[in-house]
């Protein structure tokens, strides 16, 4: 049995996480050769602005291995229940279409029944996190497979 030892910190050297990347790295593509590696990621953001030019909402994601991550989704509440967040939403997923992705996926607390409506479903449910709340993880096909 090799002799190793654990020690966590809560300020990780970037000596220390360059390595435990590089062989992760080395395990995706022994695992799926010709897996790009996040240099092809492709972050991508679109932004709803006022009469002003200022912004009143937005959605951030990457598209990277055939999907597209949403990150975050935001309307100015002022502005809400107008479609803003529903054209937000479709224009960053035709744009991933565009570049090869077929699934989208994202996280929520409070707006399942709006990416419910958007053609997202639950696949994975997640409780108290935070503390008396539940995540939902949600998907969509992105190719009407």
């Amino acid at each position: 049995m090799a002799d190793f030892s654990l020690a966590l910190t809560t300020a990780p050297e970037a000596a220390d996480l360059a390595v435990l990347k590089a062989g992760m790295r080395r395990y995706e593509v022994s695992r799926l050769p010709g897996l790009p590696d996040e240099t092809a990621d492709m972050p991508a953001a679109v932004f709803a602005r006022d009469a002003g030019g200022a912004v009143i909402g937005g959605v951030r994601g990457n598209v990277y291995w055939n999907g597209l991550e949403v990150e975050l989704l935001w309307v100015d509440e002022a502005y809400r229940r107008q479609g803003i967040a529903r054209g937000l939403m479709g224009r960053l997923e035709q744009f991933a279409r565009g570049h090869g992705a077929v699934v989208a996926y994202l996280r929520t607390v409070d707006a399942r029944p709006f990416y419910e409506r958007m053609g997202y479903a639950v696949y994975g449910v997640l409780e108290d996190r935070p503390i008396g709340t539940v995540l939902y993880h949600m998907k969509k096909r992105l190719d009407g497979g």
